[in-house]
């Protein structure tokens, strides 16, 4: 099977059983359910996009809310820089430190359907991982990029020939200046021997670009847009278990642990959003998937990134 067979029969299991939904909660199919993004799209092309004086063409949602609530209008920590250099648990600016036990790094040049012969660098995908967006009303499908990330997460170590793994380091980057909503879906990952009727935990590493330039406490500082990880227990199934992540401006981390019940595979869902014109930049790395045992047995996947190659 080639990349973009690959791509539409992921999408194919889980385009009608996407959702954006608020934090730690169910949520069933959307209608209409969203696009497969497989490229290329060169008439339009996806950048530049038409520029508008709208801030938003509909009621911003309670999500969009909490995550401008969420850093009580700091502003950024010099004009212009949408990403603090400071140093977290997880990063320091721009790098993304390594962590142990990643299924999905991004890494492998031969994974980016840009390296495979796709012409189009704004509709990159990685592997068995599917792009979507919504294309309906408030958003359009045409207006979200997804690009191979060379400098927000490989950071001081960009372009570097020397690296221990002997490879280049890379993140992915689901971008655009008008409202979108976008993600990517894991290929249909089975349930291991052993695990099942157990608990499943997935971990994706983020950065919210910082757009507050003018806020300050209590002030509006235009962070309308948010990361999130959606769980689907049975990958063919309606529903799918979401946590939010509202960081901005430095790496994070959001985690979301979901009962598997009778469900013999699941499905992951890696997804950004913005609801207004802003120029809204939302990278992800290194997913960790663990599959655990009613005994307490853990098992990390070490490869999710195509079906045929979970391991």
């Amino acid at each position: 099977m080639n990349r973009t067979s690959i791509a539409n029969a992921v999408v194919a299991i889980m385009v009608a059983a996407l959702a954006f939904a608020p934090a730690a909660v169910s949520a069933g199919p959307l209608t209409p359910p969203p696009l497969a993004i497989t490229g290329p799209r060169m008439s339009p092309p996806v950048i530049p996009q038409p520029f508008s004086d709208l801030l938003a063409n509909a009621p911003l949602t309670a999500n969009a809310l909490e995550a401008n609530a969420w850093d009580d209008g700091r502003n950024q920590e010099a004009p212009g820089r949408g990403i603090r250099q400071t140093l977290t648990g997880f990063g320091a600016g721009l790098t993304l430190y390594d962590s142990p036990n990643v299924c999905n790094d991004f890494n492998a040049e031969i994974g980016w359907s840009a390296a495979n012969g796709n012409i189009d660098m704004w509709t990159d995908w990685y592997s068995g991982w599917a792009p979507f967006a919504l294309d309906d009303g408030e958003y359009s499908a045409n207006n979200v990029a997804f690009t191979r990330e060379r400098v927000v997460g490989p950071g001081n170590r960009y372009n570097d020939a020397e690296s221990k793994d002997n490879r280049e380091e890379y993140a992915i980057k689901i971008a655009g200046h008008r409202p979108y909503a976008a993600g990517l879906g894991s290929p249909r990952i089975a349930v291991p021997a052993g695990f099942e009727g157990g608990q499943v935990q997935v971990s994706v590493r983020y950065l919210i670009w910082d757009h507050d330039q003018g806020g300050g406490p209590g002030k509006d500082g235009l962070d309308y847009d948010w990361a999130s990880l959606g769980v689907k227990p049975g990958a063919e199934g309606d529903a799918a278990l979401y946590a939010n992540g509202y960081v901005r401006g430095e790496w994070a981390q959001l985690v979301n642990t979901v009962d598997l019940g009778d469900a013999q595979d699941i499905m992951v869902l890696v997804q950004a959003q913005s609801p207004a014109f802003l120029n809204s930049n939302i990278y992800l790395d290194d997913i960790k998937i663990a599959f655990l045992a009613a005994d307490g047995t853990i098992k990390y996947l070490s490869d999710c990134t195509a079906e045929e190659a979970i391991r």
